[in-house]
């Protein structure tokens, strides 16, 4: 009939839109016209729907068969393969996941929408029989104009029940596919085949099961799935216990499944953060020792100095004077050897002197005012990794801008509170992290790079302190500011 058609174009259409949606987020794509794009998926999912519900209609085993439960999946499994195929760039493990889990999704809620649809044409029986007995009671109507009516009444009834029934239907399909792509993980991590066939499993066997279900509950007298509830009532709580069950096994395997990934993400951060700390601790111990090198060489190279101009201006005065020159020349050298932040620690002096010379080569004005506290009870390491990965990060944010770029690092106390504050120019705009609240790194390879802000904040916390990072408009430019909070004791 029309309605039952209008009713299955609206349904595709739903399902299209929704496939969509679905695809879009587990797939990697990004489309310049998007609207028209999505139009046409529809259009596409609902023809080619169409089309293979007609064949199916018309093959020699229907659905009533025992083989008809395995068939009824193929055309809608192959049109969404395909459209995959035109609007996605190629990823096989993920578009078969995706392919899998949205086919066993709505297959399977078949079995919980099937019973409601039966208690509810139940309930509707006997309240139909009332109504008839009390209109021709009242004489609200006669029995021929009752007849009249009778199938007109029935027939949208009919078509009432099986709208909501499809709306539930598509309501928890809806629920169910929000939660997988709520889990799933992001569209940068490269989905393996191993890891596919892992999320495939339950898919699967959902689909397994679903055929299963069909070929049994259409063998039984060769009657139909509503001769099964009125046998077996029981299967009327059972069926929709199982089917929303099995979508509860699909979306706790993607559940499970972004723990394992989470877990190997930070598994991976550990080490490379492992790592940084052991560079930076040999770095620190080296510059600890070129420290004290650059110290006693300075100091014997003033002394050597000051008794050769005290020789010449007693010994030669007014014979060689390029000798003299020489020598003032040699004392301007040694001076450069002195750092330009004496912050009162002589690793914090070397870690603000080579990122002040590097600013320099990179045209960069750097404004430090920071100052080691006394009797700290920090880990110079961890004041080294907060120094390092702040800096290096403002530098390279300033590198990206044309000059003058500026960057300030500053230090004070309040309390038992020790701050840090850099502040930086920066281009563009950031993009944030959900889970951690910090801005994603825009280098191509997240896992070793965007560690930076993290280190920062686990030094914060180690000491009861915290991490804050801000954005803020200054003189038509935009600053990124980074404030480290310590507690001293």
């Amino acid at each position: 009939m029309f309605e039952q058609y209008l009713m299955d174009v609206f349904v595709y259409g739903a399902l299209g839109y929704l496939s969509f949606r679905y695809a879009e987020t587990i797939l990697t794509g990004q489309f310049s016209r998007r609207g028209l794009v999505l139009t046409s998926w529809i259009i596409l999912y609902t023809a080619g729907s169409l089309v293979g519900r007609f064949g199916l209609d018309y093959a020699p085993m229907g659905e009533n068969s025992v083989y008809g439960g395995f068939l009824h999946i193929l055309p809608g499994a192959l049109l969404l393969l395909c459209l995959q195929k035109k609007y996605f760039p190629t990823n096989w493990p993920r578009q078969l996941f995706a392919l899998a889990s949205f086919i066993a999704g709505w297959a399977v809620l078949r079995f919980t929408v099937s019973p409601l649809s039966y208690v509810l044409f139940d309930y509707w029986n006997p309240f139909w029989t009332w109504l008839v007995d009390y209109s021709l009671a009242q004489g609200w109507m006669t029995a021929e104009q009752l007849l009249g009516v009778m199938g007109i009444i029935n027939d949208a009834a009919l078509m009432a029940v099986l709208a909501f029934c499809r709306l539930v239907q598509l309501g928890i399909l809806t629920l169910y596919l929000w939660l997988i792509q709520k889990f799933f993980c992001g569209r940068d991590y490269e989905l393996s085949w191993t890891e596919s066939l892992f999320l495939l499993a339950p898919c699967v066997t959902v689909l397994a099961i679903d055929a299963t279900l069909r070929a049994m509950a259409y063998s039984v007298d060769n009657s139909a799935l509503m001769l099964v509830y009125y046998r077996v009532p029981e299967t009327l709580l059972l069926l929709p216990l199982v089917s929303l069950l099995l979508l509860g096994m699909m979306i706790t395997a993607v559940r499970l499944f972004h723990g394992i990934v989470q877990f190997k993400e930070s598994e991976a951060k550990r080490l490379l953060l492992e790592n940084g700390i052991n560079d930076i601790h040999r770095q620190v111990e080296e510059m600890q020792d070129i420290y004290g090198d650059m110290r006693g060489l300075r100091h014997d190279l003033r002394g050597h100095i000051e008794s050769l101009t005290a020789y010449v201006h007693n010994h030669l005065q007014g014979k060689h004077t390029q000798i003299e020159d020489y020598l003032a020349q040699m004392t301007k050298t040694t001076q450069r050897l002195d750092f330009a932040d004496k912050t009162g620690n002589p690793i914090t002096d070397i870690i603000l002197h080579q990122i002040r010379q590097q600013a320099k080569r990179q045209g960069i004005v750097l404004t430090a005012d920071f100052h080691y506290p006394a009797q700290a009870p920090f880990d110079l390491y961890d004041i080294s990794v907060i120094l390092n990965n702040g800096l290096k990060n403002a530098l390279e944010a300033c590198g990206k801008m044309p000059p003058p770029a500026e960057v300030e690092v500053r230090s004070y106390s309040k309390g038992n509170l020790y701050f840090i504050e850099i502040v930086n120019d920066f281009a563009g705009d950031l993009i944030w992290n959900k889970e951690n609240d910090l801005p994603c790194t825009t280098k191509e390879d997240k896992q070793r790079h965007g560690i930076g802000l993290m280190n920062i904040a686990r030094c914060a916390e180690k000491y009861r302190g915290s991490m804050e990072v801000e954005v803020v408009q200054k003189e038509n430019r935009q600053r990124f500011c980074l404030t480290v909070m310590l507690l001293l004791r």
